[in-house]
């Protein structure tokens, strides 16, 4: 049997970012409803065993109570992980890795950058196919759920050697504190001023010390589009981007960035650098401070604390759905 799994994070676009500016809220119906859809678009194709991470909301389980009615045939090889749930983001990072030991040939999640950055610690080489549910979405997608569940079917039911051909492998950001591999980021890397976590959303940007990314646009929503807006850095280049934020405003690089829904502010950059794969870079000796990974607050930095990362090219591997669309096979 080929299985699929789905991870559908319920608190995604339900932040802070909801209270203070102009965004989208993406509720849980809405979720329910976008696994509808993925559950019809993999039974097209074939795929008769798929596995969804449950949740205190019960989106799968609603999905699959819906769907009983009207297409009761794409619900039947349907199962909730049994697992015990911790209501944070490490349910996430446990159901991705569970799917990864049932032999998975795909996970597709429905949440913003956190959310794909927490599956693809317990995914391994398993891939992503990540829907946009989220606030800041540099890595999902908005894409249609029935064409979502179509191309991880296409790609789960095409067999490993075509498979690699319809992938794209993700740079990551290693976080390194005090030597050891702590934690790690898909898209940026942000050194802020604060000594507790408090809210994991960050929304406000006027205690940034640096930032460091794996991409950068300007088309890009989140921390990233700080640099975003001075240099371009593509998903498949083979290197990152760093820079320090001058709290002062004297420098010679300003740049407007749209850092979240509704929130456009200008900042100061100095000191900006590309970064090499492997290459062991210190993040600024400010303390107390907080890395936000991602978009949230995750690390805490004591004085003691030394906090270094470094680039891989050796990150998650991402769906390519267009690729997979035109070239896996359409078997019914």
């Amino acid at each position: 049997m080929t299985l699929v799994g789905i991870i559908a994070n319920p608190t995604s676009g339900k932040d802070i970012r909801r209270l203070v500016n102009q965004a989208q809220v993406i509720g849980n119906r809405a979720k329910v409803n976008i696994v509808k859809r993925v559950l019809i678009g993999l039974h097209s194709v074939g795929v008769r065993e798929v596995c969804i991470m449950p949740d205190r909301s019960g989106i799968g389980n609603r999905s699959v109570h819906d769907l009983k009615s009207r297409h009761p045939q794409a619900v039947e090889g349907v199962k909730i992980l049994d697992m015990v749930l911790q209501d944070s983001g490490e349910d996430t990072t446990r159901a991705a890795a569970t799917l990864r030991e049932m032999d998975a040939q795909a996970i597709i999640t429905l949440g913003g950058d956190g959310t794909v950055r927490v599956a693809a610690k317990g995914a391994g080489d398993v891939p992503i196919l990540p829907i946009s549910t989220g606030t800041n979405n540099v890595l999902p997608i908005f894409i249609e759920g029935t064409v979502a569940g179509l191309a991880a079917g296409r790609f789960a039911i095409s067999g490993s050697e075509k498979q690699r051909n319809l992938v794209d492998r993700q740079k990551k950001l290693d976080v390194i504190i005090n030597g050891e591999i702590r934690d790690i980021a898909l898209v940026d890397i942000v050194l802020m001023e604060g000594s507790h976590i408090g809210s994991k959303a960050v929304w406000g940007s006027k205690k940034l010390f640096q930032v460091a990314v794996t991409r950068s646009s300007t088309e890009n929503i989140g921390f990233s589009s700080i640099i975003g807006n001075y240099r371009t850095i593509f998903p498949e280049n083979p290197f990152g981007g760093i820079a320090a934020i001058n709290k002062d405003g004297n420098c010679d690089n300003q740049v407007s960035a749209v850092i979240g829904p509704g929130m456009i502010e200008r900042f100061c950059l100095r000191d900006f650098r590309i970064i090499d794969p492997g290459i062991i870079n210190p993040i600024l000796s400010t303390r107390p401070a907080i890395l936000a990974l991602d978009g949230e607050r995750e690390i805490v930095l004591r004085e003691q604390d030394q906090a270094e990362f470094q680039l891989s090219l050796e990150g998650p591997f991402f769906i390519n759905i267009r690729r997979t669309i035109e070239i896996a096979p359409n078997i019914q």
